[in-house]
């Protein structure tokens, strides 16, 4: 509802809707925190952050998309996690298998192969045929040719 005719508006909606819940400068300090939490030994999945602060892990991309210091300290925490993982797998660490999923989810990395060839799964003998066709005349040439 919004403040009745001739009253100023109340503090946080002077340009209309509903106020922000956080302020800019409570995201900035949220920013350090962050930080200081990465530096933490026992630190180990970036949402803990979040949820160790009380607010839902969906948050930080929202600051990120509306804070450029948040923005720059979630980029940066992303990057820490993908090393943090790494580097446990590497040095067995952690669990293979979820290290992999968490990589694959996170990061886009594949652990699939791709094949590069490509062809007919139906009629896998038409891509042979195709590469050979008017080629065999030639193969006739060559045998005369000696």
């Amino acid at each position: 509802m919004p403040a009745p005719k001739g009253h100023a508006p109340y503090p946080g909606c002077e340009t209309g809707g509903r106020p922000k819940k956080y302020t800019a400068e409570f995201i900035e300090n949220e920013a350090d925190k962050f930080l200081e939490w990465m530096n933490d030994p026992k630190s180990m999945w970036y949402e803990d952050f979040a949820l160790s602060r009380g607010y839902d892990p969906d948050q930080l991309s929202l600051w990120a998309k509306e804070n450029e210091k948040f923005s720059g300290v979630y980029k940066r925490s992303k990057a820490w996690q993908k090393s943090l993982l790494v580097r446990g797998g590497l040095l067995n660490k952690f669990n293979s298998a979820i290290t992999t999923l968490v990589l694959t989810n996170t990061t886009g990395w594949s652990s699939k192969q791709e094949s590069k060839i490509s062809g007919d799964a139906v009629n896998p003998l038409s891509f042979i045929l195709q590469n050979v066709d008017g080629k065999t005349k030639d193969l006739i040439d060559d045998c005369n040719a000696e």
